[in-house]
């Protein structure tokens, strides 16, 4: 399946660069001048075949021209480089281990700077070994050899720099210095690759440098170019396809563990190949098209875009490599600064592709053109960073104070008498809000500041925004009523997260709330989500202070004076206690006898607490009371049950009576509070 899509991609992109040039073509000219440029187009493909006998008389000349002492010295120009880059190298591979050693753990970033100071070393002794050979080769500096040489030392010292940077991110002998998330093996497998991928468009520009040197005409350079261009752009296709799993593991292995598109990312990493394999299609074709026409800058942008994502690749490994080294220090201000420095980097390689591509792959924009448009993609790239700074700043402060301040529990049951329940603060209850409401005011905010600098006029998307917003709310009235009530009653804080409340139609603990709905968790574990523009009213139980009042029944005769004094000194030290001196705002106290029935005394009691689960204290006072008002001689009230007898046949006159007037069974009291507001459970 994977082989059917790279193939269907490869195919979609060599039909379109074909394509490109003659779209833009009709573009500026019309169906014509398109016409034009394709008949054009097949002439100068019959005329350039056409000189292929002359390219092979061409390199017959050349080979009978050229003795063997200018192939010998362009030949001992590279061998004379490498061989003095190899030994500079292995002169300096025990200081680079020390550096390792030493450096690394402390200053990974430092260590990486200092071996590849190393490796430069050797390249300057490439340079020098071939520039000392070249200088030895004699005859006449202007004359085919010289410029040979020239070449040749320039192309060999392009190709073993990039060798440089390679080799100081893989270090295939020295795992304690690589900076790539590969293995040993892998490193080796990847060296190669990227060699292969910097050295073949290296020879095959010297090639192309090279033939107009020897004499060879256009037509028999552009010839040239056509037989050998394809065979490079299949070697690079080979070199994609066998190492793809290497590279493959190589991106993944950055590939961040958390993220809202890590999924893509990982699909992206492991099928990065589809992309390689249609880029160096088009690599191959841009060659070709450049010989037909005579213009090398299609070739030159795929060669700048190529640069450019060799080395995004590296800057990325190196951020990954290095961030968990910056955030250890610099919590905050490393992973922020970390994110923006890599966030400007990935725009400025963006607009430099995208320069590429428009100026000289595409054409569609002269140098002079694009200049207006490369200074607005950079304004909005520095804008865009700067926003994105802003908003990771403050949604660190968010969730800063958001992990500072945990929301209460949802269990609502009551069940222990030491559970306090705290509803969370005013902000906190509107932080998760506010960070969404912010995200979105940053995002499109800035998406328009962005758009603006690019040079769009964002004047008709606000208008169409503005109509759109005007259809949605005359199509979704409930929805525009709920969000509007939701915003009132958030603006009058009317309830917070861990407050009991009761809307009228259910009634529970605010557990959360959306844009548009409330989240109640009743004490029985039903959550209710009520939307906003269906709340009448909110009765809040948890808001300020709380009385609760219970009764109790007392046995008939009880000294209620000495029943009032107990009670009160029960609340007196209770309130200094310190678990209920922070929730309790006035001391239990005995209002008074409100009810006498069936010889049992009905005495009211009252406290006056924070909305703390205030059940908790009621159970509290009553628990004292039990253990000591029975030593004062006060007893909770027994029940008196009357139930008939029947008469017993032959008993005397009155027995029935007796009986009835028999005390009854002694039973404990149990004392019998009354039912609180569901906010104390």
């Amino acid at each position: 399946m994977r082989s059917r899509h790279g193939i269907a991609l490869a195919s979609a992109a060599t039909a379109a660069i074909w394509a490109v040039p003659a779209a833009a073509q009709a573009v500026t000219g019309g169906q014509g001048a398109a016409a034009s440029f394709l008949a054009t187009l097949t002439e100068r493909f019959e005329f350039t075949f056409a000189q292929l006998p002359e390219l092979g008389r061409h390199l017959m000349m050349l080979l009978r021209d050229l003795d063997g002492h200018a192939a010998i010295w362009l030949a001992g120009i590279v061998v004379a480089g490498l061989l003095a880059e190899f030994l500079v190298r292995l002169a300096l591979s025990r200081v680079r281990s020390r550096v390792f050693g030493r450096m690394k753990p402390s200053s990974p970033l430092k260590a990486f700077f200092q071996t590849l100071l190393l490796d430069v070393l050797a390249l300057i002794a490439l340079a020098a070994a071939g520039r000392l050979v070249l200088g030895r080769m004699g005859g006449d500096p202007h004359d085919i050899g010289h410029q040979l040489g020239q070449m040749t030392l320039h192309s060999l010292v392009y190709w073993r720099a990039f060798n440089v940077v390679f080799r100081a991110f893989l270090r295939p002998g020295a795992p304690d210095g690589r900076i790539a998330p590969v293995d040993s093996a892998a490193a080796r497998r990847l060296l190669v690759a990227l060699n292969l991928v910097v050295l073949l468009p290296v020879v095959a520009g010297f090639i192309a440098r090279a033939l107009p040197v020897t004499g060879a005409s256009k037509e028999v350079t552009a010839a040239a170019v056509i037989l050998y261009v394809p065979v490079f752009a299949l070697a690079l296709v080979y070199v994609v396809w066998h190492w793809r799993l290497d590279m493959a593991a190589w991106l993944t292995a950055m590939v961040p563990a958390q993220g809202l598109i890590r999924k893509l990312k990982l699909d992206t990493a492991r099928n990065w190949w589809m992309g390689g394999l249609a880029f160096y299609t088009l690599i191959g074709l841009a060659g070709v098209y450049a010989a037909l026409t005579e213009s090398t800058t299609a070739s030159r942008g795929m060669a700048v875009i190529e640069s450019a994502l060799l080395f995004l690749l590296l800057f990325e490994t190196m951020m990954h490599r290095l961030t968990r080294h910056i955030v250890s220090e610099l919590p905050m201000a490393g992973d922020v600064v970390a994110d923006c420095v890599r966030l400007l980097v990935r725009l400025f390689v963006l607009i430099i592709i995208a320069d590429a591509l428009m100026v000289r792959v595409l054409g569609a924009f002269t140098p002079a053109e694009w200049v207006d448009h490369d200074r607005g993609a950079k304004i909005a790239a520095v804008s865009a960073v700067a926003i994105y700074a802003f908003w990771r700043f403050l949604r660190y402060r968010m969730d800063s104070y958001i992990a500072a301040n945990p929301l209460p529990s949802a269990d609502v049951s009551g069940d222990s008498e030491e559970e306090v329940r705290v509803a969370a603060s005013r902000l906190r209850t509107l932080m998760p809000l506010l960070r969404v409401v912010a995200g979105v005011t940053i995002a499109v905010v800035g998406g328009l500041l962005v758009l603006s600098e690019l040079g769009v006029n964002i004047t008709p998307l606000i208008a169409g925004a503005s109509v759109f917003g005007l259809a949605v709310s005359f199509g979704s009235q409930s929805l525009v009523r709920d969000i509007v009530s939701g915003v009132f009653f958030l603006a009058e804080d009317s309830f917070r997260i861990g407050e009991y409340v009761d809307c009228s139609k259910v009634k529970g603990v605010v557990e959360g709330f959306s844009v548009r709905s409330l989240k109640l968790r009743h004490q029985n574990g039903q959550l209710h989500i009520v939307p906003f523009g269906q709340v009448g009213h909110i009765t809040n139980f948890s808001r300020d202070w709380t009385v609760v009042k219970f009764n109790l029944a007392f046995a008939n005769g009880t000294d209620v004076e000495l029943l009032r004094k107990t009670a009160k000194k029960i609340g007196l030290e209770m309130m200094e206690e310190p678990q209920f001196k922070p929730i309790l705002l006035q001391p239990l106290k005995m209002q008074g006898v409100v009810d006498i029935k069936d010889s049992q005394l009905i005495v009211r009691f009252k406290f006056m607490t924070k909305p703390k689960n205030p059940t908790m204290i009621q159970r509290m006072a009553i628990r004292r009371m039990y253990d000591r008002l029975p030593g004062l001689g006060i007893h909770f009230a027994r029940p008196m049950y009357q139930f008939p007898i029947p008469a017993t046949p032959g008993a005397p006159p009155g027995a029935e009576m007796a009986q009835a007037a028999a005390p009854p069974p002694k039973a404990a009291e149990q004392p019998k509070a009354t039912e609180q507001p569901k906010a104390a459970e």
